[in-house]
C-alpha cells in the first residue's frame, strides 16, 4: 500500500500517566544549642522529648504538602545532623546529641543564613512556604553573635520565616532570643525538665501546623503580600503562644513566673 494511505499512529495517552500538580514544601529548622551546660537532664530531656515528637509531626501539613525536618547542633562551632533536609516522614530516628564545647551562636546563624537559600536547603517547589525556625539554647552566645544575626536579617527566608525560641533555665540571655525572633512574645523559656518536655513538644507541633498549613502565599484575589502572610502566620503564633503560656505555664507573661511558687532549675 502507498504510504500517501497511510494513518499516521495515534499515541495513546494513559490519563493516568500525567504530570502530578506540583507539592508545596515547607522545612522546620530545629537549631540546638549543644554546649557544655546543656550536660546531663537537660540534653537527656531534649533527646528524649525529639525522639517521641517525631511521629506527631507526620501529617501536621495540609493535603499535598511536603513537610521536612533539618536538625544543626551548635557549640564550639556547628554540625548538621541532617546534611539537607529531610522528609518528616524518613526521618523517624532521632540521633541523641551529646554535649561539650563553648556557644557559638553567631557562626551557627552564618551557617543558617546560607543554607536558607534557593541554591541550598530550598530548592524545593517554588510554592514553597517559608520555613519555621526553633531555636533552643541555655546559655549565653561566646562568639560575635551580632555578625550572625545581621546576616540573617538580610535573608528574606529568614525575614518571612516563623521564628521560635525557647530559653532552657535561668541563665540565659533573654535578650539575645528576643533579637532572634524580633518578638519577645516568640520567645518562652522552661525551668525544669517536665517543662522542657512540655514545651518542646507544643512549640513544634504547633509551629509546624502554622507554618504550612495556615495560608499559601496569595488569597483568592491575590492580592495578599508575603507580608501579610508573614504577619499573620506570626500572629497566629504569638496567640498559640500565649495559650501554651496559660496553659502548661499558668501564666500570660514570662514576668509572671516570679508571682508563682516554683523552683527554676529544678533537676538541673
Amino acid at each position: 500500500m502507498s504510504s500517501k494511505y497511510m494513518q499516521p499512529a495515534i499515541e495513546e495517552i494513559d490519563p493516568l500517566d500525567t504530570m502530578p500538580p506540583a507539592k508545596k514544601s515547607m522545612v522546620i529548622f530545629f537549631l540546638v544549642d549543644t554546649s557544655k551546660s546543656m550536660e546531663g537532664s537537660k540534653l537527656e530531656s531534649l533527646n528524649k522529648v525529639m525522639t517521641d515528637i517525631l511521629p506527631e509531626l507526620i501529617g501536621v501539613g495540609e493535603a499535598g504538602t511536603d513537610v521536612k525536618i533539618a536538625i544543626m547542633s551548635f557549640a564550639s562551632g556547628f554540625e548538621w545532623i541532617t546534611p539537607e533536609p529531610v522528609l518528616i516522614e524518613e526521618y523517624q530516628r532521632w540521633v541523641n546529641l551529646s554535649a561539650d564545647g563553648v556557644t557559638d551562636l553567631g557562626a551557627a546563624c552564618e551557617e543558617l543564613a546560607k543554607k536558607l537559600s534557593r541554591n541550598a536547603f530550598l530548592h524545593s517547589p517554588s510554592l514553597s512556604y517559608a520555613p519555621v525556625i526553633f531555636l533552643i539554647t541555655d546559655g549565653y552566645p561566646t562568639d560575635n553573635y551580632r555578625r550572625g544575626f545581621e546576616m540573617l536579617k538580610k535573608n528574606r527566608w529568614f525575614k518571612y520565616g516563623l521564628k521560635v525560641a525557647l530559653a532552657i533555665g535561668s541563665n540565659v540571655d533573654m535578650d539575645v532570643l528576643h533579637e532572634f525572633t524580633d518578638d519577645e512574645e516568640l520567645v518562652l523559656q522552661a525551668f525544669g525538665a517536665d517543662m522542657l518536655k512540655k514545651l518542646v513538644r507544643e512549640i513544634a507541633v504547633t509551629s509546624s501546623k502554622i507554618g504550612s498549613t495556615s495560608m499559601t502565599l496569595t488569597d483568592s484575589t491575590g492580592e495578599r503580600s508575603l507580608e501579610d502572610v508573614a504577619g499573620a502566620k506570626k500572629e497566629q503564633m504569638v496567640e498559640a503562644i500565649q495559650e501554651i503560656k496559660q496553659d502548661i505555664l499558668g501564666v500570660e507573661d514570662l514576668e509572671d513566673l516570679d508571682d508563682l511558687d516554683i523552683e527554676f532549675d529544678e533537676g538541673w
